[in-house]
């Protein structure tokens, strides 16, 4: 079953064959940093669930709030899914930046709720235990909210884990292979998510079958993506927009340009400096901020689409405000936003900008588990085309180290 279809308008279509590139990505699967596309099989996929079930259910029957702090992949992909699934469970607050207004106005609004704290649970996010932004956090909450339920989602080793350990938490495994962005899918993104009601087995069941399908030379969903946005690129069209007609989608589009920017901005193996620019927009709210832009600025842009077949039928009505709004006497909101995307994606095809559009027929946990694997793949692929590695992060390391020494000399 696939709930996902995939168009690309002829303007994106590209030369680029991208079959060696499949062929050396299904090589290393389960190998080194591509060990997220055993996430969804066993045995990776079962030992994550038993875990991830026995904690759920020993917290969630008392969890009226969860906080999360996390920064980057250890966030969005929360952040994404609760905002497409999540409604049945306890109320999810994530700190993902060290703004002090936010974390104390959180905290304070949490305490409000639960001034015993016996009915929060606070879930710590970091591989290593390293991040300064986590640990800072951490620090913050800890001496404030130290009477709540401590959960750390950590890597097999390291400072968080030994601090866990030191401190009885409960933990979940980050396991090694598995870098923030890629994951989503593994203990950091689907303990929240089972905490908040969302059937975490539809989403790796839907990001299986997805995954496989990018694994074939034919017909490959996330080969003819990558293919073409690749060679966009090439073309100079750098600027990748992703524009859902869904607010429930929104938060994937920002979790898309973490993945794409920090996969692929790169200095590639002949010293050149390439990358797209990923850029998140909504529909059809944004129309009104950039579809200007994108109509008569520089063409150097692929604007892509992300619909939802399936949506609420809420009607119009029959009166309309005045003569010159009959015309939409009768509709529905969902047909009005539906007519908007094909309009614009029409109007960005006239203007010379290239699209493509992926359609989902809903939003459910299946077809979200397929969105998330096609883009992973798609990156696997397209790092290969670009020849860069799309794993590693060498240009953030030197805002660390700065950081660092900036705070010591004060």
């Amino acid at each position: 079953m696939t709930t996902i279809d995939l168009q690309i308008h002829s303007s994106l279509q590209s030369s680029i064959d991208p079959s060696s590139a499949i062929e050396d990505a299904n090589n290393g699967i389960g190998k080194d940093d591509e060990r997220w596309r055993m996430l969804w099989h066993e045995p990776m996929q079962g030992e994550h669930l038993a875990s991830i079930r026995l904690l759920v259910k020993k917290l969630k029957p008392q969890c009226e709030n969860i906080l999360l702090l996390g920064i980057g992949g250890s966030a969005l992909g929360t952040k994404a899914l609760h905002t497409a699934l999540g409604s049945d469970g306890p109320r999810l607050f994530v700190l993902d930046n060290i703004d002090p207004h936010t974390v104390q106005t959180t905290i304070d609004t949490i305490m409000l709720d639960d001034p015993t704290l016996e009915h929060t649970v606070v879930t710590v996010i970091s591989k290593s235990g390293e991040t300064a932004e986590i640990t800072s956090l951490l620090m913050v909450v800890e001496q404030a909210m130290g009477e709540a339920t401590f959960v750390a989602i950590t890597g097999p080793s390291g400072t968080l884990r030994e601090y866990a350990s030191k401190k009885k938490w409960a933990t979940l495994t980050v396991p090694d292979g598995v870098g923030g962005r890629f994951s989503v899918l593994s203990p950091v993104g689907l303990f929240p998510a089972a905490m908040c009601g969302i059937d975490i087995e539809e989403l790796l069941r839907g990001a299986r079958e997805m995954d496989a399908r990018c694994q074939q030379t034919e017909n490959n969903p996330a080969g003819r993506l990558s293919a073409s946005l690749v060679g966009a690129m090439q073309e100079g069209k750098a600027i990748h927009v992703m524009m859902p007609y869904c607010d429930r989608m929104e938060n994937f589009a920002r979790w898309y340009v973490q993945l794409w920017a920090e996969s692929l901005g790169k200095i590639n193996k002949n010293g050149v400096r390439i990358g797209p620019t990923p850029v998140a927009a909504i529909g059809a709210t944004d129309q009104h901020s950039m579809l200007q832009l994108w109509r008569e600025g520089p063409t150097d842009k692929v604007i892509g689409f992300v619909s939802v077949s399936e949506m609420d039928a809420v009607p119009l009505g029959k009166t309309a405000i005045s003569d010159s709004q009959e015309w939409l006497c009768g509709k529905t909101l969902s047909s009005l936003l539906h007519a908007q995307q094909k309009a614009t994606e029409k109007a960005m095809q006239e203007a010379a900008q290239a699209t493509w559009t992926i359609t989902l027929d809903q939003i459910d946990a299946f077809a979200v588990g397929e969105f998330i694997a096609l883009w992973q793949a798609a990156v696997a692929i397209a790092g290969r085309l670009l020849g860069v590695n799309p794993y590693n992060q060498p240009g953030v390391e030197l805002s660390k180290q700065l950081t660092r020494d900036a705070i010591s000399k004060k």
